[in-house]
């Protein structure tokens, strides 16, 4: 019987099919890498979320720990447009543009245990710099997406927050 031989594959095309969708696409004429002109976004900045509903149920029953308010994102700048950072101890990397849009990404190393699995994503519009006397800002959203492998099924949860952010 051949059924099934193709799901993990599936499942990975379907993965990187929305990964891709989370990458902010490049205005016009707008480089990948910024260089120089990438938008200051270095520091760290306490969220705030806003319109908090709870957690899901699905979430709930995942034990998912939802991320605070004032949670600290601390973003760094590597190379160009290239950024790493951290949030609630998860490393993550992303990209910077000129235009202010960044977005970073990021999963824990797995647990041995047979934990939960997670993906955190940040998207993000930075507003403001030193350079017009202010701080800087990001609005955008925060996504984590949280399973776990129980027997033969998956449990399950995505929670997707807006937030904004001042830098410290």
């Amino acid at each position: 019987m051949t059924t099934g031989r193709f799901a993990p594959l599936a499942a990975a095309a379907v993965v990187s099919g929305a990964l891709l969708l989370l990458v902010p696409s490049c205005k016009d004429g707008e480089a990948v890498d910024c260089g120089d002109a990438c938008a200051p976004v270095e520091g760290t900045y306490p969220l705030a979320f806003q319109g908090d509903a709870g957690l899901p149920a699905e979430c709930v029953n995942l034990n998912v720990q939802a991320v605070a308010d004032g949670e600290a994102l601390a973003i760094q700048r590597a190379d160009g447009g290239i950024l790493t950072g951290s949030l609630t101890g998860v490393a993550l990397t992303g990209q910077v543009y000129a235009s202010g849009d960044l977005i970073l990404t990021g999963t824990p190393p797995p647990s041995s245990d047979g934990g939960v699995s997670t993906f955190l994503s940040l998207t993000a519009a930075f507003t403001g710099g030193p350079e017009d006397g202010g701080g800087g800002s990001l609005s955008g959203t925060f996504s984590g997406q949280y399973s776990r492998i129980q027997g033969t099924s998956a449990l399950r949860c995505t929670v997707t927050r807006p937030f904004t952010a001042t830098r410290q």
